[in-house]
């Protein structure tokens, strides 16, 4: 299997570790389901129709590109992610056992996390957290030691919730500039849910390709 930048165990380990990702939900977090259409940002933010009468007419209100003052917590909170994200790859990395095709893949995802975590960083300057949630962190960190079937499988549920997470933010953001990114950051990570999956020798279709269960990492309400 090859893992390319542009393409992104056993099937009862995957499922445990789904469920235990959803318990530990980030901050004392609700359930939330996937999010993962762009539509309720465009249809939402991208432009207001014009309004017409006899004497005016209003033009099409364009969304601002820079993150609003509203924006800012939000992806911040999603910089938290990725920097965790970074150490629990790290941490899972360490553990030792790999193939050569595992800790390629797993060393590039996790450098891959670190990468985000800057994009976001520059995209939010001063008022980026740069620092990881030490509880989600903690929360999940055995999951990324054990043998190298469960990191897979925890792995994977950790990509899933991120996508659901980023969708999730997306759908409240207003300045298109970090919709942008983090809606590039979640295409990323959804192909690493399949490349885990399929690294960990998982040939369902259904596993591979959706999980429709993962939960938002950002609390809702």
């Amino acid at each position: 299997m090859e893992i390319e930048v542009t393409e992104p165990g056993e099937h009862a380990a995957t499922s445990s570790a789904r469920h235990r990702v959803g318990r530990r939900a980030f901050l004392g977090a609700g359930a939330g389901g996937a999010a993962l259409s762009l539509l309720p940002f465009l249809s939402g933010r991208a432009a207001a129709s014009a309004t017409t009468d006899e004497s005016t007419t209003t033009a099409a209100t364009t969304p601002p590109q820079r993150p609003t003052a509203d924006d800012v917590a939000l992806p911040g909170v999603v910089q938290q992610v990725e920097v965790t994200a970074t150490a629990l790859y790290g941490e899972a990395i360490a553990i030792g056992g790999w193939s050569d095709e595992q800790a390629v893949v797993v060393t590039f995802i996790r450098d891959a996390h670190r990468a985000y975590a800057q994009s976001l960083s520059g995209m939010l300057g001063r008022s980026a957290p740069n620092n990881m949630s030490q509880e989600l962190f903690d929360g999940l960190r055995s999951d990324f030691v054990g043998d190298v079937a469960g990191v897979l499988a925890a792995a994977q549920a950790f990509e899933s919730s991120a996508v659901a997470t980023h969708g999730d933010v997306i759908a409240k953001l207003q300045g298109t500039d970090g919709a942008a990114l983090l809606a590039s950051i979640q295409i990323a990570e959804a192909r690493f849910c399949t490349a885990l999956a399929d690294l960990a020798g998982d040939t369902d279709p259904v596993t591979l390709l959706v999980d429709e269960e993962a939960e938002s990492l950002v609390g809702r309400g």
